[in-house]
């Protein structure tokens, strides 16, 4: 891909900047041929504007800010106290949707995916859809707009960005929860870029550009061969097990220098959302909720243990949920922290049971994993409630809320009192 001459490219074929208001507030990066990173030093507000900016460069990848900004050229970091913090006008609503690798059947799975989240977005917020994008990749992006500007009219800038993170990762959460295997890195983040419509993919050679909803509604099949490329000979695989006809060969040497590398600049991380034990709205209140460890497997003989658990410490109706490997057992009952210290210490969980006295609470994942890939894994699974003997102790609100989430349906007429706020403290979590 370096050979090819992506600013001649560009000379002569138009990025698509139509749909967006004000160009000009977003912040434009792209990634050279070469690997090598730049940054727009100029304001892009049309296509001759953005061909200036990158007529120095031969940009294999290009991408723009999710947010707008009354000075989006050089800004400073996110935590840079040094520079007055730079004014946030608006932040696109974006989720990416991804399946890897690259197979036409991976495709329909992330264009229904697209499509079904969608229809929830619709069901359930009030965001204008402004824009609809093929990746040129594994997937899809979505756009939206949000009509409710309360955000926006915080004066503090700071306090704004901020706030504006803080609602974005409340919505991520939702929609990681609702089960959609949306990319966790994008939507929560203000300082985010993502693949501009009308860009060549740099990896594919497949175009990143806008489709309509009616195209989303269609198969794949049905239209990706239309999907333009600057390969004649593109060939995407049907099956995700078949290899893609590329058109290019790379050396021995050449593939040899690229793992090496990568092996010593590359860092793998994790994504994840957990939520915390402690009952929001008290002192001192948590739930019983933890992972078995990997030596209880999942067997009946474990599932026996948790069932004990249950008994033996006259707990309410408990569920739990399986990754494959280990089993996630959550008992939405409002217990003393010092109870739950020693109950953790009882049932062998020393480590847990340490974290929850010192820091008087502790997270656990809810959701599964994803990679640096997009791919997702070990996303634990309703298996079934264990009945518990005392259906009218005190109940944490927010746990309860956690369980419907997960898509547990409680009949909560039938329950005691609650305790607590109803919202769980979540956060999304990356871990190296």
């Amino acid at each position: 891909m370096e050979d090819f001459d992506f600013n001649q490219y560009y000379q002569n074929h138009e990025v698509d900047l139509s749909w967006l208001k004000k160009p000009s507030q977003h912040g434009f990066r792209w990634r050279c041929s070469n690997g090598s990173w730049r940054k727009s030093k100029r304001r892009v507000s049309s296509v001759e504007s953005f061909r200036k900016a990158i007529a120095n460069d031969n940009p294999s990848d290009i991408y723009f800010s999710t947010s707008s900004w009354l000075e989006p050229i050089d800004l400073p970091n996110l935590n840079d106290d040094s520079k007055p913090h730079p004014i946030l006008l608006d932040h696109l609503i974006v989720f990416d949707i991804d399946f890897a690798p690259l197979s036409v059947q991976n495709l329909e799975l992330a264009r229904k995916t697209t499509l079904n989240l969608h229809k929830w977005i619709q069901n359930n917020y009030d965001y204008e859809l402004i824009s609809i994008s093929f990746s040129g990749s594994k997937g899809f992006h979505l756009f939206y707009k949000d009509p409710d500007r309360s955000l926006f009219s915080i004066e503090n800038s700071r306090d704004r960005e901020y706030a504006v993170r803080d609602d974005r990762n409340k919505l991520l959460q939702e929609v990681i929860l609702a089960g959609f295997k949306v990319d966790p890195r994008i939507t929560a983040d203000t300082r985010r870029i993502i693949r501009l419509p009308g860009s060549i993919h740099g990896k594919t050679g497949l175009l990143c550009h806008r489709i309509t909803l009616d195209m989303l509604n269609e198969t794949v099949e049905s239209w990706i061969d239309d999907v333009p490329s600057i390969y004649a000979n593109i060939e995407i695989p049907i099956k995700a097990t078949q290899q893609p006809n590329k058109p290019k060969k790379q050396s021995k040497q050449s593939i040899k220098q690229k793992t090496n590398t990568s092996r010593t600049t590359d860092v793998e991380h994790s994504y994840m959302v957990e939520v915390s034990n402690h009952l929001p709205g008290t002192k001192d209140r948590t739930a019983l909720i933890f992972w078995t460890p990997f030596s209880w497997g999942i067997s009946e003989a474990c599932l026996q243990r948790l069932e004990d658990l249950v008994n033996v410490e006259n707990l309410v109706n408990s569920y739990i949920f399986s990754d494959g490997q280990r089993i996630l057992f959550i008992c939405p009952e409002a217990f003393t922290r010092a109870k739950i210290v020693k109950l953790l210490v009882k049932i062998g969980m020393e480590k847990l049971s340490k974290t929850l006295d010192k820091r008087q609470h502790y997270w656990v994942r809810i959701s599964g994993i994803m990679n640096d890939d997009g791919i997702w894994s070990s996303e634990p699974k309703f298996i079934s409630m264990i009945k518990g003997k005392n259906p009218r102790q005190n109940y944490s609100k927010a746990h309860l809320t956690l369980l419907s989430k997960l898509g547990v349906d409680i009949d909560i007429s039938q329950l005691g009192e609650f305790v607590g706020n109803a919202e769980p403290s979540i956060r999304m979590i990356v871990r190296d």
